[in-house]
């Protein structure tokens, strides 16, 4: 087993390492870690894409806890080459849940024909974008790394099944399969300025926790649908749950919603059209989630197909980063 092991050393990609000696060059106490469930933050594989975790340097004295460094390809079906790039996230473990809310895109004002330079930026998103527009200081600071070095894409994202947020910066691209494309290390400012960014957000995220659910979409549903025992209840979606208020009341959290199928309905064998029409219920809904240990479950009730159409809309919008389609 040596021999094999000895190759896999000398094949695997040492980015995280880099990245690691890199942190402690700047005085930062990090620590790489091979295993640990935060890693699966950012993977994705299928549909051409694969971004895959290399490894999770833990830092200490920071307001994010760990760097997440992934390398993501991805291969168009009509493209001759690969594309492969190097993404930081800086993770933000969080006491509370976070919502949709919490996500913030930032985006660069260029000016000038030849040499595009940085003018200003701003933040767009949801709540929390309007946080980081208000703080000047943070906007002097990237101004001011972005006109010295090449600007950066930075996403702020909720990962509410890993409890955490994410902040993501963008790498190196190489086109070319054959060359490898090199890790663009954070500077000592940029560090901070991404350092500050996450400070911000545990106060967001209680905020928003405290205040009253937003009711994005009320209709009603039809529980147990065709049967003795059919009731017609309403159900409610917020930009944090989904709740039927039946017999039996249910609340599902948007971030463990997994998928919602839409099926049409026909009358079966022998149900007169007078029965039929009584049943409010001409499509099936079908919700996959994931309870608190971890099992997916699933729940059924029938609806009107608009009001149908109009939830599957709701909920694969409101929480972009819950359901996975």
């Amino acid at each position: 087993m040596q021999p094999f092991k000895a190759i896999h050393e000398a094949l695997r990609d040492k980015a995280a390492d880099k990245l690691c000696a890199h942190l402690r060059t700047l005085g930062i106490d990090a620590q790489l870690l091979r295993r640990h469930p935060l890693l699966r933050v950012g993977t994705i594989k299928g549909m051409g894409i694969k971004r895959k975790s290399l490894g999770l340097v833990q830092v200490t004295g920071k307001n994010f806890g760990y760097v997440n460094l992934i390398r993501g390809r991805e291969r168009h079906p009509l493209a001759e080459h690969s594309h492969t790039e190097y993404y930081l996230e800086y993770l933000v473990p969080l006491r509370e849940t976070p919502s949709s809310l919490c996500r913030a895109v930032l985006v660069t004002k260029k000016r000038g024909l030849f040499r595009r330079e940085v003018a200003d930026i701003e933040w767009g998103g949801g709540t929390l974008a309007d946080r980081l527009n208000g703080d000047l200081s943070l906007k002097d600071s990237l101004l001011m790394e972005f006109r010295l070095t090449r600007p950066l894409d930075i996403v702020v994202a909720p990962e509410p099944v890993y409890r955490c947020a994410r902040i993501e910066t963008s790498g190196v691209t190489q086109q070319r399969l054959l060359r490898r494309p090199a890790l663009r290390l954070p500077s000592g400012s940029l560090f901070d300025c991404l350092d500050r960014i996450a400070g911000l957000i545990p106060g967001h995220v209680t905020e928003v926790n405290n205040r009253p659910e937003e009711v994005l979409l009320e209709v009603k549903v039809e529980v147990n649908p065709g049967s003795r025992d059919a009731e017609v209840a309403n159900c409610y979606v917020t930009d944090r749950h989904v709740r039927i208020e039946s017999k039996e009341p249910l609340q599902i959290p948007l971030y463990v919603v997994e998928d919602c199928q839409v099926d049409l309905t026909v009358p079966s064998y022998g149900v007169t059209m007078a029965e039929a029409s009584r049943s409010m219920a001409n499509s099936v809904v079908r919700l996959r989630y994931q309870d608190e240990s971890g099992r997916r479950r699933k729940v059924e009730f029938g609806m009107l197909a608009y009001d149908a159409g109009t939830l599957k809309h709701t909920l694969f919008h409101s929480y972009p980063y819950g359901i996975t389609r």
